[in-house]
């Protein structure tokens, strides 16, 4: 009987353990993905009651406006990257000025989610922007509505990897080659609204290989060239909007790309017809050897997301 009941015991323990053990693991992402992903760079909401849901005229009731910006995608955002605008209600009407209503950058940087070494996801503080003291100055015959727009424009990047395959014969590859040419490739991406969406790898000739790449957005802003500080005018808005900087990185030399704009074989700037752009580059490939190339590729944009809110501003009574 002590036998058995110290089997039990051990038993019991023993899955115990192996259910801590497994909980564990759940807890952790993956080991081998560089990124916990997703397609949203910052966050960008109203703080509780700032704006309240309703205020009174007459100057009688102070009130802020604060924006939590939170980043959840993975490229960190600097602060002198970030402008806000204020819009839908007259400054003036407020108590201000239309300046006290834009900021061209922020007070700290808006850090980026992270994963450790263990694949655990390690979430930002969030950043705080505040516009105070605001007071509705005129007298109302009853109550109104206004809405109350925040636009925030800030530069992003997105991160991505993937495996090309370098072969001493791209055209007829050993059965037991230890990598393939003519084939789709997985792309690993950081959190950010613009993805590589896809990428191919074709042979090109017995020395020549040729990647395609597909970048997509995958988010609900709006995005410019990097450095233009999402336009307001409609002229710059129509040389800006919809463009990207591209960069790649080989550990293999002689890489030149096409669809770019600019002098650079690697790095240019891509313009995204309905939110999707082509790339072609090709890569000479002398080797005697097949192995995996590590291959970067960066892309650098403004991105402009906004929040709204509807004020009701009701009539004070004497």
């Amino acid at each position: 009987m002590k036998k058995t009941n110290l089997f039990l015991t051990l038993l019991i323990f023993s899955m115990i353990m192996l259910s801590g053990c497994e909980q564990g693991n759940e807890q952790g992402g993956s080991k081998t993905k560089p990124f916990v992903g997703g397609t949203r760079g910052l966050s960008i909401q109203f703080s509780e009651g700032a704006p309240p849901d309703e205020v009174f005229d007459g100057n009688s009731y102070p009130f802020d406006v604060e924006l939590k910006l939170l980043n959840i995608g993975e490229a960190d955002v600097s602060s002198d990257s970030v402008s806000v605008r204020i819009s839908g209600i007259n400054p003036v009407d407020f108590g201000k000025s239309e300046s006290d209503f834009i900021r061209n950058q922020i007070s700290e940087d808006v850090l980026a989610t992270q994963v450790d070494s263990e694949g655990n996801k390690i979430e930002p503080p969030p950043v705080f922007v505040s516009f105070q003291d605001l007071m509705y100055s005129d007298t109302l015959v009853g109550n109104a509505l206004f809405p109350i727009r925040a636009d925030v424009c800030y530069t992003y990047q997105t991160q991505a990897f993937a495996d090309g395959c370098v072969s001493s014969n791209p055209l007829s590859p050993q059965d037991d080659a230890i990598c393939r040419v003519n084939e789709a490739k997985e792309v690993q991406n950081s959190g950010a609204p613009i993805h590589i969406a896809e990428f191919r790898e074709q042979p090109s000739g017995s020395d020549k290989i040729r990647y395609v790449f597909k970048i997509m957005h995958k988010g609900s802003g709006r995005f410019y060239s990097p450095g233009s500080e999402c336009p307001l005018d409609f002229q710059t808005q129509r040389r800006e909007e919809n463009r990207v900087h591209f960069q790649i990185e080989s550990r293999v030399e002689d890489l030149v790309c096409s669809g770019l704009r600019g002098d650079a074989d690697m790095q240019g700037e891509v313009l995204l017809i309905n939110g999707e752009a082509t790339i072609h580059c090709t890569q000479q490939t002398s080797s005697n050897l097949d192995f995996i190339d590590k291959i970067k590729i960066t892309l650098t944009y403004d991105y402009k997301e906004s929040t709204e809110k509807t004020l009701l501003v009701k009539k004070s009574l004497n």
